[in-house]
């Protein structure tokens, strides 16, 4: 068995390195202070933390200022707090984690993710959102520190910025029955492998929405697996973010909310006799207390006196404060007090931009898992074809080993993990999947992966089909807002694009973002292909899902996805409401004339364009002041067959309102 066979491996390295000569070296445990102060400078390519400098990264990036913000290649101020970054480019999304807060912002979008709570990242101006120059991501310094608990002190003179976390106050000692209570933050991990056995082993969660860090060796080799908290709340849809195998660290997710979170520490301070806490699960019991000492530095391991026995891999090492220093790793059995883990820095610097499930991460670490395993050929729906019904048949050539297959249905063309909307493992070459799960007009990735009993091997090539099934009507896209946005205003309009064959259309509306039935504030059925919601529907900061479904004379078809939006209405003039081109034109005339209504008490408007959809103010190639409500494009702006963002805000002498949504149009070849 794979797993037993590594472990075997890292006790054998363990037992080298306890060769080693080594003396112990008692230090007390000291309390230190917390604050930290980081000062930026506009323009210059690097920053002093508590005073002392130190580059913001390799390619010299500087802050800068855009829409009077200052933005920054935030991964330097993250690390220099002991927190971790991740860039997810299927989502063009940067994860900032930081104790147990989960810190989500997206390039080009003016909303962020707070501990999975949508927060404007600038609710005075729309138009500050994360964008990239240079393959660097740029962040708003200003909303990122807040968030993260700390201050911003702007010095406009000389375009600094002093940011300060934490206090000077010193952190408190805690007793080892206070840290045992952490207990409920330590998970107990059992995954199962292709061949029926099963292991287990320790994790701690650090974050509320459910990261867990544990060792690579507790997940090598397993299909599936479940977690269990110290309460007994059970989850099995378990996926891997990110590992490095030869750090033997692995960072798994489940899909909590509010979960307890441990605070991460710097193992770089940890010193020889320190006194430590671990927390675990040896051989299955679940969340053991033990005590010990660091009683040594090893070739990149703490040593610990504190016992690991086998089911306490990834378990949590705590010093006295109550922070996680390490991750328990290894025990010696033959050596009394000899116990092995890994500093916790090492989790800061691991990658957490992969979705994958236990099947998925095995199958890509371990390739073929053996080479009787072949890959399938996908026979029906051919790739590229388009199907008539919405419980169509798959099937595939069988593999003379197999006796079972992994089938993986996606949606859209990426057959990315994300994107993922039904698997099933079966036993024969051919599953018909259940009503409820494709919709009409809907474009879909699938894949098969064959295996055994000693595991699964690679994936087939991805088929890409789509759906039109007979006799029913298309599903309406949806056009604005566009999905996670903000909208501006009390009474916005909605678009969609026609569905052919139809003459009516269902627009319906919920509070929160679940899209459940329940949650409805608003339904009424249309002709046309846009509907303005009337007053007293919405309030200002609420999120609502919007949907529509097309339909003729004698039925209604499916509904489309559903798209989420919050209200942020700025102060001061009401936003205009954008009327030509419509949301997506295309063919739009290089020298088009653009129109939006008027706003009662606004003198002037604000007309902007940027090319492609970023939104962002280095896009920018229109940005007039008009008195009217109409701007005609001069010759030599816009560029044939390309993709820009406009949109417009109207002022007073003394002053602005806020910006309308975003709107999108493609001109002409």
């Amino acid at each position: 068995m794979r797993h037993a066979q590594r472990f075997v491996a890292i006790v054998i390295v363990v037992a080298i390195l306890l060769a080693l000569p080594f003396a112990l070296s008692p230090a007390g445990v000291q309390a230190s202070g917390t604050q930290t102060i980081i000062v930026l400078q506009v323009g210059k390519p690097s920053m002093t933390v508590n005073g002392v400098s130190k580059s913001i990264d390799v390619q010299g990036t500087v802050p800068v200022i855009v829409e009077g913000r200052t933005f920054l290649p935030i991964r330097a101020v993250v690390e220099a707090l002991n927190g971790t970054i991740a860039w997810t480019a299927a989502d063009q999304k940067v994860t900032i984690i930081m104790g147990p807060d989960v810190l989500e912002l997206f390039i080009g979008k003016s909303t962020a993710r707070v501990n999975g709570t949508p927060m404007s990242v600038d609710p005075a101006n729309p138009k500050v959102v994360p964008f990239i120059v240079g393959g660097r991501t740029m962040l708003p310094v200003r909303f990122v520190a807040e968030r993260l608990g700390g201050t911003v002190v702007w010095n406009d003179a000389t375009k600094a910025a002093t940011l300060t976390f934490g206090s000077t106050t010193t952190l408190t000692v805690l007793s080892v029955t206070e840290i045992a209570k952490k207990v409920e933050s330590v998970v107990y991990i059992e995954v199962a492998f292709g061949d029926g056995k099963g292991a287990s082993g320790s994790g701690f969660i650090i974050s509320m929405d459910g990261r867990i860090v544990t060792n690579y060796h507790v997940i090598d080799g397993a299909v599936s697996g479940r977690v269990v908290l110290n309460d007994g709340t059970t989850f099995t849809d378990i996926k891997v973010l990110g590992w490095n195998k030869e750090g033997d660290l692995a960072i798994i997710k489940v899909a909590g909310s509010g979960l307890p979170a441990v605070a991460m520490g710097n193992s770089d301070t940890a010193q020889i006799g320190e006194a430590v806490v671990a927390i675990g699960s040896p051989l299955g019991l679940q969340n053991t207390v033990s005590t010990g000492i660091v009683s040594a530095r090893r070739e990149g391991f703490l040593q610990t006196t504190a016992p690991i026995s086998h089911g306490s891999s990834g378990g949590a090492l705590f010093n006295m404060m109550g922070e996680v220093i390490g991750i328990t790793s290894a025990g010696m059995e033959e050596g009394a007090n000899l116990g092995f883990a890994i500093p916790i820095n090492e989790v800061k610097l691991l990658a957490t931009d992969r979705t994958l499930t236990l099947a998925q991460f095995t199958t890509q670490t371990s390739g073929s898992v053996t080479s009787s395993v072949s890959i399938p050929s996908l026979i029906q729906p051919a790739a590229t074809t388009e199907v008539d019904t919405l419980e169509p048949t798959f099937q595939w050539t069988k593999v003379a080993t197999a006796t079972r297959y992994m089938f993986w249905l996606g949606k859209g063309t990426t057959g990315t993990e994300d994107s993922k909307i039904y698997s099933e493992v079966v036993t024969i070459n051919s599953l018909a999947v259940p009503a409820g799960i494709l919709t009409d007009g809907g474009t879909y990735t699938w894949a098969v992966a064959a295996g055994n009993e000693t595991g699964w091997g690679d994936w087939s090539q991805d088929s890409v089909f789509s759906v039109k099934a007979a006799g029913t009507l298309g599903v309406p896209e949806a056009l604005e807002p566009d999905q996670e946005v903000t909208v501006p205003t009390l009474r916005p309009t909605f678009f969609w694009r026609a569905v052919p064959g139809a003459t009516r259309y269902t627009f319906w509306l919920g509070k929160s973002w679940s899209g459940l039935q329940e949650t409805e504030v608003f339904s009424d059925t249309v002709t046309g292909t846009s509907f303005t919601l009337p007053a007293s529907i919405l309030t200002d900061g609420g999120q609502y899902t919007w949907n529509v479904s097309a339909g003729d004379a004698s039925d209604w078809g499916d509904w489309g996805e559903d798209q989420y939006f919050t209200v942020e209405v700025p102060s001061g003039l009401p936003v205009p409401a954008l009327l030509t081109p419509l949301p997506y034109a295309t063919g739009v005339s290089r020298t088009a004339t653009f129109s939006w209504a008027p706003v009662p008490g606004a003198t002037r408007y604000t007309f902007w364009v940027g090319k492609g959809t970023s939104g962002s103010q280095d896009s920018q190639i229109l940005n007039v002041i008009v008195t009217g409500t109409s701007y005609t494009v001069p010759v030599g702006k816009l560029d044939a067959g390309a993709v820009y963002t406009w949109n417009v805000s109207a002022g007073t002498a003394t002053g602005w309102g806020g910006w309308t949504m975003d709107r999108y149009f493609k001109t002409a070849p």
